[in-house]
């Protein structure tokens, strides 16, 4: 008696089929799979905080990396630096979908700096005062596809994005005001960017997110409008007098926005952003008219915006499928932004460091928490000496503290 050990030949058709079905499908296709490779390969080289911080964090915007004054302000105790700015730009020889990324930026020598210092973030910041704000023939998500694409290009320079669209000199331009296609790019992309892994902030100038208003005014509600005179120092409900209004008038200053920036809240989600840096050196912002023009104690001024964002005010008009949003910050995502030395003293408020630390006690003591930390512009203003570099002074204020400085 012969045994047959082979399988006959449609046994072995089926089998095989069966196994090159499962290997199709474990691919996926060349357009997916090329962005799935580049996410993968982004989550391994992009840098996160840690998961606890017992020390508020230092961020700090450069554009010049070749300065010295970036790494000068890393060794100061900055722990985070935004490189502005890239640009998001239509070319129809572009290598994602027609898009394109633009910048002057040194992107080898920010690589240096990063590969010097690895407990150091980068993020890319979009927009900056008179830039161009996104085409809107594309989405946020394509948008997204043509950021992960870039950075890929340039070795993961970037650990990920920060918002920082803006008006205009020029009230005539069109990027005087915002569109709804600019926020919704803001926010699709930032969804994404976050599904990817990235860090994701943004930098509203105070009117954009403007949480010491008046309840029940019109400073509570939606404008696309970044051409505005600046609530404070222009209207009776802030106490601003005739100087006040004098002084902008003569300025020829319209240049604040209204709550535009909660739009992106609204759609994405404080969950979606790992900090959101209010601007307190916006000119002639209303912390500054607290400031200069009623004479409030700078960390009673800090105080009153911490503790309504993390209170919680109210949005409206919004052009959402709710029209009111509530908008409420943690203090984990609450970061603090000031100038360093080209403060003016008026126009624009000088904060102390010593004004953030007793803001921080605060927080800490009302709220739990501190906020979690603050961000300055510029890097390239800071100074040579130790006193004339807010980096230095910020770090010697945290010292007092107690808390661990280390990331």
């Amino acid at each position: 008696m012969i045994l047959n050990l082979f399988p006959c030949p449609c046994f072995i058709i089926a089998v095989s089929l069966i196994l090159l079905k499962s290997i199709v499908h474990s691919y996926p296709t060349s357009s997916e799979g090329s962005m799935s490779m580049s996410s993968s390969r982004a989550s391994q080289h992009q840098r996160h905080l840690p998961p606890s911080l017992n020390s508020p964090i230092i961020i700090g915007y450069a554009h010049d990396a070749k300065s010295g004054k970036t790494e000068q302000a890393i060794r100061d105790g900055a722990n985070v630096i935004i490189w502005s700015f890239l640009h998001l730009e239509i070319d129809d020889d572009g290598a994602v979908g027609g898009g394109k990324i633009r910048t002057e930026l040194n992107l080898e020598e920010i690589r240096t700096i990063r590969d010097r210092y690895e407990h150091v973030m980068h993020l890319a910041a979009f927009g900056g005062w008179n830039g161009p704000h996104p085409p809107a023939t594309m989405t946020g998500k394509q948008w997204f596809d043509v950021f992960l694409h870039f950075n890929t290009a340039n070795g993961h320079v970037f650990d990920g994005v920060d918002w920082d669209y803006e008006g205009h000199d020029d009230l005539q331009s069109p990027t005087a005001q915002l569109t709804i296609d600019t926020l919704d790019i803001m926010a699709d992309f930032s969804v994404e960017a976050k599904k990817h892994g990235m860090i994701v902030s943004m930098a509203p100038a105070e009117s954009y997110l403007d949480a010491s208003i008046k309840p029940g005014s019109v400073d509570e509600k939606f404008s696309l409008a970044l051409d505005l005179p600046p609530r404070a120092w222009a209207s009776d409900r802030y106490y601003a007098s005739e100087d006040d209004r004098a002084l902008v008038e003569s300025k020829g200053f319209r240049h604040a926005g209204r709550q535009c920036y909660v739009y992106v809240l609204a759609k994405a989600g404080v969950d979606t952003f790992d900090w959101i840096s209010i601007q307190l050196y916006e000119s002639y912002s209303p912390f500054a008219h607290d400031v200069h023009q009623r004479k409030l104690e700078q960390v009673d001024a800090l105080m009153i915006r911490i503790h309504q964002l993390i209170k919680g005010y109210t949005v409206t008009d919004l052009p959402l499928e709710s029209s009111e949003y509530e908008v409420k910050l943690p203090a984990s995502k609450l970061v603090l932004g000031i100038a360093n030395k080209w403060a003016d003293g008026l126009k624009v408020c000088k904060v102390e460091p010593s004004a953030v630390r007793s803001a921080y006690e605060s927080t800490l003591t009302e709220h739990g928490r501190g906020f979690l930390g603050v961000m300055f512009w510029t890097i390239e203003e800071e100074g040579i000496a130790d006193g004339e570099r807010l980096t230095h002074l910020l770090s010697r204020e945290f010292k007092k503290l107690g808390l661990s400085s280390e990331l």
